[in-house]
């Protein structure tokens, strides 16, 4: 999607906002004078190339767009589920100072979902206060943030065809749970979802994750854990209830089956190990 890009690459940063679209909301472009980076929030709707009269491309929340310089594009969406989205308007520039042409040349529009969509969705939201709030260099920064990330997620890209499908679907899975360790989660409702059966969607997790559902949520909630111990000053409680254990008990029985200690000293020797040392006389 942004393939000529490296991390010397310059970048001017033109506009930035967030646009919440009304009900009857529609969008031509005429020819844009740079290039313009969409990542859709919430909703649904479509984007076409005006020039060649493309097909209609379907967006949804979580996708990245790219839209290229000295084209022009049209835009609508479905009132009941009226899209929200970021624009940047950007331009990029090589080491020699040279525009970088971005995008493949055989797709009228490059539409990518973005995995780490809450990564994705932070940074963007801090480039428009950084870039409204007269802070440029930060918001570049923030905007280089996503195209590495980007990037990264390209050169791990499924492979085309129902396998592919499903395994981007098993990672946006994966996302939310990180997102959200503490929500109650059922194989069978995950694996409904996908419309296939709970013993086929845990082959399909194992060989994406490397690793089964239940194993993931588990890992994802002691990471999670092991943070909110060092980082917070919630108590054991507290860490339980929101990582969806019913008792501090049961988490704490729980995180000392999988590290080895239990939550407390787990604290006190974390804390203990990020003091400074006081100098030596």
């Amino acid at each position: 999607m942004l393939g000529a890009w490296n991390p010397q690459s310059a970048v001017t940063l033109t506009f930035a906002d967030v646009f919440n679209c009304e009900p009857d909301w529609s969008w031509r472009s005429g020819i844009l004078r740079s290039s313009d980076l969409w990542y859709v929030i919430d909703g649904v709707g479509w984007l076409r190339e005006e020039q060649s009269r493309s097909a209609r491309q379907i967006i949804r929340g979580g996708d990245l767009v790219l839209l290229r310089a000295n084209r022009s594009y049209a835009a609508g969406h479905d009132s009941r589920r009226p899209l929200s989205l970021i624009a940047v308007y950007f331009e990029l520039l090589d080491e020699s100072g040279a525009p970088i042409v971005l995008g493949s040349p055989r797709q009228e529009i490059d539409i990518l979902h973005a995995e780490a969509s809450g990564f994705v969705h932070d940074v963007l939201l801090r480039l428009v206060r950084c870039l409204q709030d007269g802070r440029r260099r930060w918001a570049e920064a923030c905007f280089q943030t996503v195209v590495m990330e980007i990037i990264n997620q390209c050169a791990n890209t499924w492979p085309p065809g129902r396998f592919g499908d499903q395994a981007r679907r098993i990672m946006q899975i994966c996302e939310r749970i990180r997102r959200h360790p503490g929500e109650p989660i059922r194989v069978d409702a995950l694996a409904a979802g996908m419309g296939v059966s709970a013993e086929h969607f845990s082959r399909l997790f194992r060989r994406v994750q490397g690793l089964s559902p239940r194993a993931f949520i588990t890992r994802t909630r002691i990471d999670t854990a092991r943070r909110l111990l060092l980082t917070s000053s919630h108590s054991i409680e507290r860490i339980a209830t929101l990582l969806g254990y019913d008792s501090g008990f049961q988490f704490s029985r729980h995180f000392k089956a999988r590290t080895g200690v239990p939550p407390s000293h787990y604290r006190d020797r974390g804390r203990q190990a990020l003091r400074v040392a006081p100098p030596r006389s």
